[in-house]
């Protein structure tokens, strides 16, 4: 007699096509939107990505002034979106950002969801003083930002960014977290991974990631670094030139490689002016790696006092006492234990498919 064979169950989403417009990032500058494109990837597989890979000739100058440079790559993408979908359609197209604008002129027949990972009017407000920007980003690039989640299904991913699509924009939104790969981003052995990374047993080591400008509060971490000699402070993202001995520039770590990073380092530095969510600080705690952020990089709405310190202002000063408070005492910390019920791959794909099933059931 044969063995009872269980009968196999259809993936409902499994011959979903899915489009996805989104802003161009070269691989050294790929952050939390390209890890997001990515998740949804692995999520739904059959997935399309399209962005404006080769800029034209004359591009940049009085368009970037004015504003105007983002919101004319958006079209140039949009157009081989459409294109595409003309020759095979898609199920449900997604954009981020104000890259969807041309979506909501197009109407291309099929549902459409915009992500917001943080607003055009947020991030002006927050950290550009000159007027010139504001207006550029402020206002000319938020109108565009607002006009992408006009008429859509709109999602946010954290409660920030919740807060000034309804606030700037005037739109309701779905908040879906975004996600961390626990199983990449797990503890390990600190001393293996300083070993092999040619770091130093016996220093307190810090670890910055993201572009190393005025937004991320890098020249808060330069002051920091200047007054913190015996603390090693590690950056990875865009090189920079550094004239600090104890502030070591890595470059572009490709994504899988930062866990061994991570691992080394005693503490997570970010003291960000404006971020929309900080898939960084995500992948630190998820590492098990107690945090030294800014507000602005602790989007969640729970008590950070079990992760880390969160810090109010940009004061050098602060961000010291914190950075000894949290070095002195790392086993009081409990980072991992708040990430996996609320942030793991397999909460945000189960939400994520049904959140787009939902749309398809009900025609978009």
């Amino acid at each position: 007699m044969g063995g009872f064979k269980p009968e196999e169950t259809a993936d409902p989403m499994g011959d979903t096509r899915i489009a996805i417009l989104t802003q161009h990032a070269p691989p050294e500058q790929a952050g939390g939107v390209e890890v997001f494109n990515e998740s949804l990837r692995r999520s739904f597989g059959h997935v399309e990505i399209f962005s404006d890979e080769h800029r034209e000739a004359g591009d940049g100058g009085l368009r970037r002034v004015l504003g105007l440079e983002g919101p004319a790559e958006a079209v140039r993408a949009a157009r081989a979106l459409l294109r595409r979908h003309e020759e095979d359609p898609f199920d449900v197209i997604l954009s981020n950002g104000l890259y969807g604008w041309p979506l909501t002129l197009a109407r291309p027949g099929v549902p459409l969801v915009q992500v917001y990972h943080c607003t055009m009017a947020g991030f002006a407000r927050h950290t550009l003083t000159l007027r010139s920007e504001r207006l550029a980003q402020g206002h000319v690039m938020a109108l565009f930002d607002r006009l992408a989640g006009i008429g859509k299904h709109v999602v946010v991913v954290s409660q920030p960014v919740l807060r000034e699509v309804e606030s700037f924009y005037g739109l309701k939104a779905r908040l879906i977290l975004h996600a961390v790969d626990t199983n990449l981003f797990r503890p390990m052995d600190q001393a293996s991974a300083r070993e092999k990374l040619g770091l130093p047993q016996d220093t307190r080591i810090g670890l910055f990631v993201g572009r190393p400008d005025h937004t991320k509060g890098f020249d808060i971490l330069l002051r920091v670094a200047q007054g913190m000699p015996r603390v090693l402070f590690l950056t990875a993202g865009v090189r920079h030139p550094s004239l600090l001995e104890n502030l070591l520039s890595l470059g572009q770590i490709p994504h899988d490689e930062l866990p061994m990073w991570y691992a080394a380092a005693d503490f997570f530095f970010l003291p960000s002016r404006y971020e929309g969510f900080g898939l960084s600080t995500l992948e630190a705690l998820s590492f098990d790696l107690p945090i030294v952020v800014s507000d602005a990089a602790w989007p969640f709405p729970e008590d950070p006092s079990r992760c880390g310190v969160v810090v109010q202002g940009t004061r050098e000063h602060d961000y010291a006492k914190a950075i000894q408070r949290v070095v002195g005492s790392r086993s009081r910390f409990t980072p991992r234990s708040f990430v996996l019920p609320r942030f793991d791959f397999a909460m945000f794909r189960e939400t994520w498919r049904g959140y787009i099933a939902s749309i398809l059931d009900t025609g978009g």
